[in-house]
Parts: C-alpha cells; structure tokens; sequence
C-alpha cells in the first residue's frame, strides 16, 4: 500500500551483503524482521565461511577440502547459532526487544566479511575485526538498544572467551613446564 513501508528485505542477496558489510543499520532491521532471510543468512555465514578459507591454501596452514567444507557449513552454522543465542540472553539482560531468530538473521550478515580470510593472515584478523563491528550494528539494530549496550552485549562474550585462551594457554605452559622439569 502506499504510504507503508515494507519490512521485506529489498534488493539482491550481494545488494544486502554489500549494505552490511557498508555497515547500513537499515539493513539489519529489513533482515531481522523479514522470517524469508533466515536461509539466505545462513547462506552468507557458508560462502563467507567458504571463501575464507580459501586463505588456507595460499596460508602457512595446510589445505585440507573436507574440513575446510565441514567448517564452512557445519561449525559455522552451529557456531552462528550458538553465538546468536548467547548474544540473544546477555541482549535481555540490556533490554534487548528482538526474538531469537531476530537476532539470528542480521548476525548471519555480519559475518560477510569473514570472506576477507582469503587472504592470508591479515585478511583474517581485519575480517574478523570488521565482522565484530558489523555484529554490533547488527546487534543494536535487531534488539533496539543503544550503540553502548550493543558493544558491551558483543565484547562480554569475546572478553570472557579470550581471558578463558589466556588461563588455557597459562594452564598448557605450567602443565609442559611440569612436565620438562621432572
């Protein structure tokens, strides 16, 4: 009807990927509420994951296809699930008003530039930087709360999973140090 403004989310797959990677809160919102791009966000999160790990093959690591498929697909997946939920439930705690797969979709979006992993080492840490800045838009734009709350909703989990490596990596020294010592 005229006058109304849809909540379809407009344009080309690539047109919205390109908007939230362009960090276009209008973006998210269209996605978070539109139930018909929960497949394509789930689409994004795979070809994001896919094309990073091409990196893999011109990388130090050695390429391997079956876990580079397994991963983009599977741990991917699973660990956008994952991550939307635990964001979804500290996102309650600020006042967050979006439903789980509210949340789901515009984080399936934020995880584009992942694609960057395609170039070795710096194309991974800047992807990953820039997919944390695309989730806080996300994040803000989904459950309709400030920028602030949005960064403190994503960077908790991120604070509490790198002082978790750290006491893992200190535990794994003392544990070799232990163990070169008798």
């Amino acid at each position: 009807m005229e006058g109304m403004e849809s909540t379809a989310a407009s344009g080309s797959l690539m047109d919205r990927v390109l908007r939230a990677v362009k960090l276009d809160p209008a973006i998210y919102r269209e996605v978070a509420k539109d139930d018909s791009k929960t497949t394509e966000a789930m689409l994004v999160v795979f070809l994001a994951n896919l094309v990073g790990g091409l990196g893999a093959i011109f990388g130090p690591a050695r390429f391997r296809f079956v876990g580079w498929i397994v991963g983009a697909v599977v741990a991917a997946t699973i660990g956008l699930a994952i991550g939307a939920g635990i964001l979804w439930l500290i996102g309650k705690l600020f006042g967050g008003k979006a439903e789980f797969m509210e949340m789901f979709r515009p984080l399936g979006y934020a995880t584009a530039p992942t694609a960057l992993g395609i170039i070795p080492v710096l194309g991974t840490f800047v992807g990953s930087i820039w997919s944390i800045v695309c989730a806080v838009i996300a994040v803000r734009e989904s459950e309709e709360i400030s920028t602030g709350a949005a960064v403190a909703i994503v960077l908790i989990p991120v604070a509490i999973v790198f002082v978790l490596a750290i006491l893992a990596g200190a535990a794994l020294l003392a544990t070799l140090g232990f163990a070169a010592g008798s």
